[in-house]
């Protein structure tokens, strides 16, 4: 059940992304104002978008994972320390990758030929991340709930198929100290922890 928030969040999120991005490359006009201007825009805007998103995603996590119903809830504090922290999985901070990828954007609309193309590979580029952030507001989420509930051990659970890589197939069934779970070895991974 937990993941399925967390799809239909990233559904939400990449709807809002195409809709965003399509509308940038419909202007007509792409001189180097108009280029900062919309981009910067475009990008605050998303950072807000996705931040409420989640929000919304690590609240319904959290209370889905608790183990009796309560008013207990993640704050807007909580989505900022995940955002504006380091996360090893990915190996950067995404607010600023954020503003990375804003400044490149706007470098590539202004250098190249083909700015439609540019901005498809940024709204690309955006997705990817948001996806594996979703991930990773579930993941946190869900182990803070479990904390709040006075939990002591999680069990490592990887999903087994043909995608699944070494490290999670090693690590399936391993019971951990919840102070001491290991992070995810490769962006989206797909394994979950769950209450011993």
């Amino acid at each position: 059940m937990t993941y399925e928030y967390t799809d239909k969040t990233i559904t939400y999120i990449d709807k809002q992304l195409i809709k965003r991005y399509s509308r940038l490359k419909s202007l007509v006009s792409f001189d180097e104002l108009n280029v900062l201007n919309e981009v910067n825009s475009l990008y605050r805007e998303l950072y807000v978008i996705i931040k409420k998103s989640f929000l919304i995603l690590a609240n319904q996590v959290y209370a889905d994972s608790l183990r009796e119903e309560s008013e207990r809830s993640l704050d807007e504090e909580w989505v900022d320390r995940l955002l504006e922290g380091y996360d090893p999985v990915s190996k950067y901070v995404f607010s600023h990758e954020m503003d990375r990828k804003c400044a490149r954007l706007i470098e590539s609309i202004i250098a190249s030929d083909n700015k439609a193309q540019e901005i498809d590979t940024a709204l690309r580029a955006m997705s990817f991340m948001c996806r594996m952030y979703a991930d990773r507001v579930t993941d946190e989420a869900v182990m803070r709930a479990y904390n709040d509930d006075g939990e002591e051990y999680v069990k490592w659970v990887a999903e087994k198929d043909e995608r699944t890589c070494s490290v999670c197939k090693r690590r399936d069934g391993r019971i951990y100290e919840i102070g001491f779970v290991p992070n995810d070895p490769h962006p989206n991974c797909r394994c979950r922890r769950e209450r011993v």
